[in-house]
Formats: structure tokens, C-alpha cells, sequence
């Protein structure tokens, strides 16, 4: 269900930065000392087009949208740098903390000040509200290099699943729809680690009857691959 207290069992066990939207079932995140609970700009961002497209694409919301925008902007320059060799990940994360504060505080003074103005009830008030709810939140990801300001490619990847879900007969059930989320977690992250699903699910089924312990399965995880032996498998 969309219960909090099964989002807490998923990261059972877990330490590290969490990201996620603003769903309140993660509220209770932010009360455990060994995550650091992470928002997502999309969402943020996505409350403010409805708004302006509501508004027939006027109003103050496309403020707060051409604000987001140049968060991106900056984020998409110096991930370019890094990515190209031109900084290392601590000069990345220094450098993009120092080009973003000033926007983050001019965002932050905008949502303060249309907290006054927009009646509540409004796509613009309740963008607001929204708003400054996840904000603190939302601007965390500047503390990692690996963070991102949002969630775009996780949702991505869990896209197929979601789309899927209500028309396959084997996810009709609590014990089907975590054997086909198991299949697109290995799916999904053979993917992200550049691996051709087919081959990889080709070389998984080929290997499974054979292993015998925890270190066995962990082998065959896309990230742990024998990158010689999966070649030979596979092809």
C-alpha cells in the first residue's frame, strides 16, 4: 500500500542519502539519524506548470518555473565539466553549492512572498504550500556529487513496471507483482550498467542452477559480473 510504514521496511537496514518525492509516507524519513532524506526539483516543478497552464500560461507560476530553470542550468554546466574531466567530484560539489545558493535564496524569498498572495486553495497556492514543505528537503542533493535535483531517472526506470502492472494477470497479487519488481530491479539495473537485458537475463538462468551460496548470488548481480565469463556465456 502507500502506507509509510512500507517504505520504511524497504530501507530497512539502509544508510546513506535517500531520495524521493514529496509523498507524505516519506515524511517520517526525516526523523531517522542514518538517512539523509534528498527531495526532487520535477515534482516542485511540475506543480507550477499545472498552475501556469491553468492560469492559460500566465500568471506568476511561470516565475517560479524560470527559477527551476536556471537550478538545471547551473546543475547541467558544471556536471558537463566534470563529466569531462575538467574538475574532480569535490571541486564539482564545491563549486555547485557556491553557483546555486544565491538562486536557492531568491527561489526561497519568491515562495515566501507568494505564500501571502496566491489564495491556498488555488494550483498556485497549493504549488506553494508544496513548494515550501519539500524545499529543504529538495535542496540537499548539492551536499553529494552522485545526487542530482531529482528523481527523473529512477522514475523512469520504474516506468515499464508502473505502466504495466494492471494488465499482467501474474502481478494480480502481493507474491506476483514482487516476483516481476524483482525481474525489473535486475532488469533495470543490468541497463544502468550497460548491459544488454536479454544476454544478461540470458546469463543469469544459465548460471542459477549452479550456485550454492549468498556470495554466489551476489556474483551475478549486473555490478559484480565476471565480465569475461558473462562474454563467453552470453554471446
Amino acid at each position: 500500500s502507500r502506507s509509510g510504514s512500507f517504505a520504511d521496511e524497504l530501507v530497512k537496514g539502509f544508510s546513506g542519502y535517500l531520495q524521493t518525492d514529496g509523498y507524505s509516507g516519506y515524511d517520517h524519513l526525516e526523523g531517522r539519524k542514518d538517512i539523509v532524506h534528498v527531495g526532487c526539483f520535477a515534482h516542485i516543478r511540475r506543480k507550477f506548470v499545472e498552475a501556469w497552464e491553468t492560469a492559460g500560461r500566465t500568471g506568476p507560476a511561470k516565475e517560479a518555473v524560470d527559477l527551476i530553470a536556471r537550478i538545471y542550468a547551473a546543475e547541467s554546466n558544471l556536471r558537463g565539466k566534470l563529466e569531462a574531466g575538467a574538475m574532480d567530484a569535490e571541486q564539482f560539489r564545491a563549486l555547485r553549492a557556491v553557483a546555486l545558493a544565491p538562486i536557492f535564496e531568491e527561489l526561497r524569498a519568491w515562495l515566501l512572498s507568494k505564500s501571502y498572495q496566491a489564495a491556498p486553495q488555488s494550483k498556485l497556492g497549493m504549488a506553494v504550500s508544496y513548494a515550501q514543505k519539500v524545499f529543504d528537503r529538495a535542496i540537499r542533493f548539492v551536499d553529494h556529487p552522485l545526487l542530482t535535483p531529482d528523481t527523473n531517472r529512477v522514475e523512469n526506470a520504474i516506468r515499464p513496471f508502473v505502466l504495466g502492472r494492471r494488465n499482467w494477470l501474474f502481478s494480480g497479487s502481493p507474491r506476483g507483482a514482487h516476483a516481476s519488481a524483482t525481474l525489473y530491479s535486475l532488469i533495470e539495473t543490468a541497463k544502468s550498467c550497460g548491459l544488454e537485458p536479454y544476454r544478461y537475463l540470458k546469463y543469469l538462468f544459465t548460471k542459477l542452477p549452479s550456485v550454492r551460496t549468498p556470495e554466489d548470488y551476489r556474483a551475478l548481480t549486473p555490478h559484480h559480473l565476471d565480465t569475461e565469463d558473462f562474454v563467453r556465456v552470453s554471446a
